[in-house]
């Protein structure tokens, strides 16, 4: 009987090698954000791929501090400004509740101000997402944002983030406060 149940096995080729698995795909990313495009690119690599969360807080300036939209702090109560360490905590979170992360970002009517170390981008942006427990894509976050941009040692970094709230969506700051 073990000798009979020994060939069906083998003839099932269940002790065969198989072919090795191709290492998946690395993650996007600019090591050497020395443009502005390359460290917006950042910004949404880190929030359109769960893999750099661990290069996100890595596009911030150590001084940085992001500002909640001023409808925000009144309608939900938020005291402090978040720092470096509150958007590692926060991106994490994110990952953990939304996939398919989308970030559109487009300028809106004021102008850049870019001078040779420092610059302000001013951005109206929409995240639609898809929450881990539901399969429908939704925008979870709009608004405007003001970047302020800081150059040093050759590379880009944010030290400001303005949030604005331009109707009633939730804001990007609104989504980081849920997320914190």
């Amino acid at each position: 009987m073990l000798s009979l149940l020994l060939i069906v096995l083998s003839a099932c080729n269940i002790f065969g090698l198989r072919d090795s698995e191709f290492p998946s795909e690395e993650a996007q990313w600019n090591n050497s954000a020395t443009t502005l495009d390359l460290a917006l690119n950042n910004l949404h690599l880190a929030y359109e791929d769960a893999r750099n969360s661990i290069n996100y807080e890595r596009i911030f300036h150590s001084d940085y501090i992001f500002r909640f939209a001023e409808q925000d702090i009144a309608d939900y109560g938020i005291e402090e400004p978040l720092n470096q360490a509150n958007e590692r905590d926060m991106i994490l979170n994110l990952h953990a509740r939304y996939k398919d992360i989308q970030v559109t970002l487009q300028d809106y009517a004021s102008s850049d101000v870019i001078s040779a170390n420092e610059a302000k981008l001013y951005r109206v942006y929409e995240l639609k997402a898809t929450s881990t427990d539901s399969r429908q894509e939704q925008t979870i976050a709009s608004g405007r944002m003001e970047l302020h941009y800081l150059r040093q040692g050759g590379y880009w970094y944010i030290y400001r983030w303005d949030d604005y709230r331009s109707s009633s969506e939730r804001t990007w700051g609104l989504l980081k406060h849920e997320n914190g």
